[in-house]
């Protein structure tokens, strides 16, 4: 059976007090929960199965709450969740609604050391429902500071409510923080698209410095039971994408609903991805 991403509850819940974007915190006597990062699969194994954990055997019992634990997530809001790799270290932890940034962050080398630390805004509203839609859900606010393995400060990063202020002191490599993908000006995100206006979309990019090299994007058509059918453009080709053309070419057939993805990289790194809602 294919491996499941998943998490795992590791240790008892114990309250904590977290502090907030301005030394106080909105929230009181949260708990911590302790969490596994990693994979599980089941595998036929004579007239049975085998159970493993992070590519380790385990018992049935411990496969089975590590397959339940995906509650605890959706318990937890707001809580403060630690998560840790297979190794017992700890990776990340901060105040959390479920898979939701809404608090102090911090990240740790797998020597311990402290990575980053920083903020995303609280809700101050008390309402758990619908955050990311009311501009609660990992809002980065405050100061941001990122640190070397040994310890030592390398820069910090200025936010406030989610938008990019300024990075002291200015880093050579460069950062795509953010995409926006704009059609006569509307955000592109949820409208309905026909397959001539992928061409027509304006891609806007925002950098952290003034190194800026011109990203690469990435058109995706996929379906159930076919391969996916990758196309890599740069950002001037893109007025002149035929994603019509493109789709014949994948061998998708039209009445398979195909799915349509547009994924802008910085360098390597996958920086936005945008699910085109295709009418036809």
């Amino acid at each position: 059976m294919k491996a499941i991403l998943t998490y795992a509850l590791l240790f008892m819940l114990v309250p904590y007090l977290g502090l907030g974007q301005s030394g106080k915190s909105v929230y009181k006597n949260l708990v911590t929960k302790k969490i596994l990062l990693g994979s599980s699969s089941k595998k036929p194994e004579g007239i049975g199965y085998g159970y493993f954990i992070n590519g380790k055997r385990v018992d049935k019992i411990a496969y089975d709450s590590f397959q339940g634990n995906s509650r605890y997530i959706k318990e937890c809001c707001p809580c403060i969740l630690q998560m840790y790799n297979s190794d017992g270290r700890l990776v990340n932890e901060g105040v959390r609604c479920t898979d939701a940034p809404v608090g102090w962050w911090k990240a740790y080398y797998t020597t311990g050391n402290l990575k980053e630390s920083g903020q995303f805004k609280e809700n101050d509203s008390g309402n758990w429902d619908n955050l990311c839609d009311r501009g609660y859900c990992g809002v980065k606010v405050g100061r941001w500071t990122y640190f070397d393995e040994q310890g030592k400060t390398l820069y910090s990063e200025d936010w406030k409510e989610g938008e990019f202020v300024r990075q002291l002191p200015e880093q050579l490599i460069p950062e795509l923080w953010k995409v926006d993908f704009l059609l006569q000006g509307q955000n592109a995100k949820k409208l309905p698209l026909t397959l001539e206006q992928i061409s027509e979309l304006q891609i806007v990019s925002y950098y952290k410095n003034k190194i800026r090299p011109e990203p690469t994007i990435k058109l995706l058509i996929e379906a159930s039971g076919h391969r996916p059918f990758v196309r890599e453009i740069v950002f001037a080709e893109l007025k002149s994408l035929d994603a019509r053309k493109l789709l014949l070419a994948s061998g998708i057939p039209a009445d398979k609903q195909p799915r349509f993805t547009l994924e802008v990289f910085n360098s390597r790194d996958k920086v936005y991805r945008l699910f085109l809602n295709i009418v036809r």
